[in-house]
């Protein structure tokens, strides 16, 4: 999540169960967020132990929550109720299939429209990060029109999504049903990338007067640098982007006007702010809930480099007008939808490592170490067997300490860094309904939910 966070250390693997404070001792974000990771940790591997990967408790009706109806060939209601979906707590008021409230769906985009065969009805599950700009009622209006905001919130998304099968394939069941969707999805992005960090380190042999000023990280502050996938596919087309503020800093919109973006702040200082020759993503609510993709198709929007700042009128220009990309035209043109700059840090003019970027972030070059700056240094680790595969929106955090000069990420015995899989984001996934039109109004459906254990 692109919090402003010192680090995030939570990791099931350590087995604590709880946080404990101390008289007098200084209280930490990562912490007092750490005992919030553990415990729901706790109670959504319980949820999950008792309830299996996804369940629904029937209602009176006997029809539960999440249930596929009146298909009628264009779209299909879902009932209103309950799902767990591997622990997670998923709710539905009753929707219909274009009206889900963190769709986004365009009826005019092929990859949302419902096949005209056998099809696949499904719940994607994640968690999104809600700041104070996209969900207003956060801040304490008390402290003030001006005053910063204050805490975050972590938002259960569910997304009900559809995967086409081939005519006359194989039909799942409640009991495979599971199984056979995340085999599905999982066999399109493997081999899964990974990743290493590390910070320059002197040639060995080398005297005192001839190590390089880069040794190490000599950055000036602590950061949480964080790597993020732009583009996905494998590495002849992936990109990445990076933000040592764990892409945190945000700047919202007010209007987009050509390729001018009149915003309600150029930033609290000139750390967290804006300037000339900044990279920036323009982003809403859409953007962040159709990024969610379960295809590893090369479709992303493009970073913006800040050409020019109006000060007094709040308004930047940017090198494109975003009214031309193709992928979000309409970003940053529906209020309701509440549209913000992300910024992010790094160099599109071929300084850092003698490589460049453009309008789609940096080209992943996997099998080398990628200089990122002051020291910092990642590694895409290449594949002996079909190329990896990267999925648009996975990340990693390197936190970067100015008291060791180094960073924090994991080594083996023999002190050379460990190669990561990504820290986010992690979906989750349920099966909802087997579909099947036969012609007019004719059509087979399945149920493929799996209901709570006997209740009395």
């Amino acid at each position: 999540m692109h919090g402003d966070f010192s680090r995030v250390i939570f990791d099931p693997a350590r087995r604590f169960s709880a946080v404990l404070s101390q008289q007098g001792r200084v209280q930490l974000d990562a912490e007092i967020n750490e005992q919030t990771a553990i415990l729901l940790h706790y109670v959504r591997t319980l949820a999950a132990d008792l309830l299996g990967p996804a369940a629904y408790p029937p209602e009176e009706d006997g029809i539960g929550g999440f249930g596929v109806d009146g298909f009628d060939g264009q779209t299909f209601t879902v009932t209103a109720g309950r799902m767990y979906v591997d622990g997670i707590l998923c709710e539905c008021d009753g929707i219909d299939y274009w009206e889900q409230p963190d769709g986004h769906l365009d009826p005019e985009r092929e990859s949302d429209l419902l096949p005209p065969g056998p099809f696949l009805v499904y719940l994607r599950v994640w968690e999104r990060l809600v700041t104070a700009w996209e969900a207003p009622w956060i801040r304490e209006v008390a402290l003030g029109p001006a005053a910063p905001d204050t805490t975050a919130r972590s938002r259960v998304v569910w997304q009900v999504c559809r995967l086409p099968l081939a005519p006359g394939s194989f039909v799942p069941d409640m009991r495979n049903a599971s199984r056979f969707l995340r085999d599905r999805i999982r066999q399109d992005f493997e081999p899964r990338c990974l990743l290493a960090a590390q910070t320059r380190r002197p040639e060995e042999n080398a005297s005192p007067s001839e190590l390089p000023p880069s040794s190490g990280y000599r950055g000036p502050e602590n950061q949480l640098y964080r790597v993020e996938v732009h583009r996905g596919g494998t590495a002849e087309t992936a990109t990445f982007k990076w933000s040592r503020e764990n892409g945190s800093v945000i700047l919202p919109v007010r209007a987009v006007s050509g390729v001018s973006v009149e915003l309600e702040t150029l930033g609290r200082d000139d750390k967290l702010g804006v300037d000339t020759g900044d990279v920036v993503e323009l982003v809403d609510d859409a953007t962040v809930c159709r990024g969610a993709s379960d295809r590893h198709d090369e479709d992303c929007s493009r970073l913006y480099t800040v050409t020019g700042i109006d000060y007094a009128g709040f308004r930047v220009e940017l090198d494109g007008d975003p009214a031309d990309d193709p992928y979000q035209p309409n970003v940053g043109r529906v209020a309701a939808h509440r549209p913000f700059l992300r910024r992010w840090d790094h160099d599109t003019s071929g300084r850092e490592g003698g490589y460049s970027g453009g309008e789609f972030g940096l080209p992943v070059r996997e099998g080398e170490w990628l200089r990122i700056e002051d020291g910092v240094e990642i590694w895409f680790e290449p594949s002996q067997e079909s190329p990896r595969v990267y999925r648009r929106g996975d990340y990693w955090l390197i936190p970067a300490r100015v008291l060791t000069s180094d960073i924090e990420w994991p080594r083996g015995r023999q002190g050379q860094p460990l190669r990561r899989r990504p820290h986010g984001v992690p979906y989750h996934y349920a099966p909802l309904a087997f579909v099947d039109p036969q012609g007019g109004d004719e059509f087979q459906l399945v149920d493929l939910r799996v209901p709570f254990p006997h209740r009395r």
